[in-house]
């Protein structure tokens, strides 16, 4: 650790959200090297831009890897660089770095282990899933709003899902004048959907998601198959649909295909949509796991 309460942090991979992070972390005075962030132009000048990891990891204390750290489970997330996530623990292992990540991989977790390198999933904090929650919402409404020729007062929209993204994203289309259909499995979220003043139907009834002929858009956030070729075809109109959910989502995408219904695949809305903010709270979440073992920022 360098003195003062001054530690060099690499940043490695992701989006916008990275950018943030690192200019968050050089305004406290710290040190910052990145790489593979795909997000260069939003780096503030003080921030070590680096060509690999190992220079970037050099005398680090901590590496802050992106949310999700991988989307494969093999490599880093990055739409600039290839790296395996076995050399970042190993260059964790060499410089005694503590890994800080979001929805870290088995692969990386064991990597770690093996190495008794340190590693924080600064993901598995509600605090952060429920923070991120609303610019998912945010982020998928303006994805409707680029998708249809309507206005959100008097869209008919039908959410999949009750859990964090779910409620927000009801509340905004609802205030907004659309009008609200809520989907979960159950019965005791179906009340609470009815008592917000939201219609509900319940999951694995086919014949009412059947009904969903009058939607303009469909939001899920239900990472199970629950449109499935059978239900797909008794759809009469073509709704857009929102695919929040992570993979294998909500739908039989062959079947969509067939019948027609575009998909709209929505990842990691946050750093797409709010950077700045969602950026912002992944940077309070490390100082809030930094802060419990005594390391202030």
């Amino acid at each position: 650790m360098t003195d003062k309460n001054k530690y060099k942090f690499a940043i490695l991979g992701g989006d916008g959200r990275q950018a943030v992070i690192a200019d968050g972390l050089i305004k406290m005075g710290h040190r910052v090297s990145c790489f593979a962030t795909d997000e260069n132009a939003m780096l503030s000048y003080n921030c070590e831009l680096c060509s690999c990891a190992d220079k970037a990891m050099t005398g680090a204390d901590f590496t802050i890897l992106p949310l999700p750290v991988s989307k494969d489970g093999i490599h880093l997330s990055s739409n600039s660089q290839m790296i395996e996530l076995s050399e970042i623990a190993k260059l964790a292992k060499k410089n005694s770095s503590i890994i800080f990540g979001g929805i870290i991989p088995e692969n990386l977790t064991k990597a770690c282990q093996d190495l008794d390198v340190e590693f924080f999933d600064y993901y598995t904090r509600e605090s952060l899933q429920v923070k991120n929650a609303l610019p998912s919402a945010e982020g998928a409404l303006m994805i409707a709003m680029e998708h249809t020729d309507i206005t959100v007062f008097g869209m008919k929209a039908l959410i999949c899902g009750y859990g964090r993204i779910g409620k927000i994203l009801a509340i905004i289309l609802k205030n907004l004048g659309a009008s609200v259909t809520v989907a979960a499995r159950r019965d005791e979220t179906l009340c609470e959907i009815a008592m917000c003043g939201f219609d509900a139907i319940k999951i694995g009834d086919g014949n009412k998601l059947s009904t969903a002929t009058d939607y303009d858009v469909i939001f899920n956030t239900v990472p199970n198959i629950i449109f499935t070729d059978k239900v797909l075809k008794n759809i009469k109109n073509r709704p857009l649909y929102i695919e929040i959910a992570s993979s294998p989502g909500g739908i039989d995408a062959s079947a969509a295909r067939n019948v027609g219904i575009e998909i709209i695949h929505a990842p990691s809305l946050p750093g797409r949509y709010a950077p700045k903010s969602a950026g912002g709270y992944v940077l309070e979440t490390i100082a809030e796991i930094l802060s419990e073992r005594g390391i202030g920022l």
